[in-house]
């Protein structure tokens, strides 16, 4: 009998990079980021531009675009590691049920379709924290809408 390697046998598994958890955080890991992201950066704003009922011409801390930034580096860190882990996830989990033909694949199908979601979900919300991170960096937060 040939020596099956670690990546075959997850594959033949039907487990290893398909897992629950796996799936489940490409699933809500890029919007999760995407909705801290926006909440932090809107909160750090609010505490400093506005910390009575009239708005400041200038932020009260000097560096609110540097913490605005670094919120948005490790939120579309995330946001990368979802679309990285649905990816990973969905192509597992196509590759088991194509290696398997004569295996009944009805119970990988929920799975398969989650992380299908998952894949596109968390693109969308990617390019959402993307664009959330340029506005951050091109309009003032101090500045009215």
């Amino acid at each position: 009998m040939p020596a099956q390697t670690a990546q075959s046998k997850a594959a033949g598994s039907g487990r290893g990079a398909a897992s629950g958890v796996r799936v489940l955080f490409g699933l809500i890991g890029a919007p999760l980021a995407w909705i801290i992201q926006i909440c932090a950066s809107e909160a750090l704003a609010a505490q400093v531009c506005y910390p009575a009922d009239h708005p400041l011409s200038a932020p009260l801390l000097s560096s609110l675009q540097t913490w605005i930034g670094a919120v948005s580096v490790v939120c579309i860190a995330v946001a990368i590691g979802g679309v990285t882990t649905a990816w990973r996830s969905w192509t597992a989990l196509w590759n088991v049920s194509a290696t398997n033909k004569f295996v009944d694949h009805s119970t990988k199908r929920p799975a398969r379709f989650l992380a299908l979601v998952g894949v596109i979900a968390s693109s969308i919300f990617l390019a959402g924290s993307l664009l959330t991170a340029v506005a951050a960096l091109i309009v003032s937060p101090c500045r009215p809408w």
